[in-house]
């Protein structure tokens, strides 16, 4: 076998621990993080790509047959998380901006990592990816009235204009994964490791342009930056259990933990796109602290779905 094949597989299989490997990069070097900004539409592109290449097409094709289910746990994610938790955190007196950022990222769309993540941790990936499309495609016309809304917060962005962003990477994306597929014809399924070593590399790559200026904020403001990545597990695991404990009594264990799995990540970075520049510094805080526990709960979940059967 190629070497850099067997490295590439050998990192697949070691997904969850690799990952947090790469926040240390991003702050141990924070000029690469500075100039790495400019590769985050790119990697965000080829991430999605390689999922849509990896995916196991006769899964959602199962899934797109009886698309009701799917499409009510993307609306499940983008209209009644935000309405449980947004009391919730108003309730706990925590600071303003961090209240408001707990609540703009419950109305975020999955993360195009989701179906990545979700592959290396047994669970549904499949349902993942078309979980984090439907709520991509969802979202401009939910995000903006539940800001203004829930938060008086008026984000000045047409449905269309979002629409067309989204849709932009997915295209691209699909692009790509179509001539993968082709490439590798029959061969596609033995070198799904191959590709998943890939995506490795790509999110430990993706999570070091979002690591800039944390340094900063860290020396500047450590207890208020503490609170925060402590407050943005406390919202990724909330939004994870509220869709699970909503989705269990009518779907499987693996569909609800994956829709869990799915709300708890949030595409936060999408938010640096569409917020007014006079918008609370604070949420833009929270955009970096958040990523702490992106890259982290896989790993700290992975014992919870260790004993799930491989689907």
């Amino acid at each position: 076998m190629n070497p850099v094949v067997h490295v590439l597989r050998r990192m697949g299989g070691r997904a969850t621990t690799l990952l947090p490997l790469s926040l240390a990069i991003g702050l141990a070097f924070q000029n690469v993080a500075s100039a790495a900004r400019v590769l985050l539409w790119p990697l965000a592109v080829l991430l999605l790509m390689l999922a849509l290449a990896r995916m196991d097409w006769i899964r959602v094709r199962a899934l797109l047959r009886r698309p009701g289910p799917a499409v009510l746990l993307a609306l499940a994610n983008l209209i009644v998380v935000p309405l449980i938790v947004w009391p919730i955190w108003q309730g706990l007196g925590l600071w303003p901006g961090l209240v408001a950022a707990l609540c703009l990222s419950a109305m975020a769309p999955g993360i195009i990592s989701a179906a990545t993540t979700a592959a290396f941790l047994r669970l549904d990936s499949s349902l993942a990816l078309l979980l984090t499309l439907f709520t991509n495609f969802l979202v401009p016309f939910t995000l903006p009235p539940l800001a203004l809304w829930l938060l008086d917060l008026d984000l000045h962005v047409s449905a269309v204009d979002l629409s067309l962003r989204l849709a932009l990477i997915v295209v691209v994306a699909s692009a790509g994964a179509f001539a993968i597929r082709r490439w590798l014809g029959t061969r596609i399924m033995d070198e799904a490791p191959t590709l998943d070593g890939l995506s490795v590399i790509v999110l430990m790559v993706f999570a070091i342009p979002l690591m800039d200026g944390v340094v900063a904020q860290a020396t500047a403001q450590p207890l208020k930056l503490a609170g925060f990545v402590v407050g943005a597990f406390a919202g990724m695991i909330l939004c994870n259990l509220v869709v699970v404990a909503c989705a269990l009594p009518f779907v499987d264990r693996r569909v609800a933990l994956t829709a869990g799995y799915c709300s708890g990540g949030r595409h936060n970075a999408l938010l640096m796109a569409v917020l007014p520049a006079s918008v609370d510094a604070d949420i833009f805080l929270f955009i970096a602290a958040v990523q702490f526990p992106i890259y982290l709960i896989p790993t700290l979940l992975q014992p919870v779905y260790r004993h799930l059967p491989r689907p």
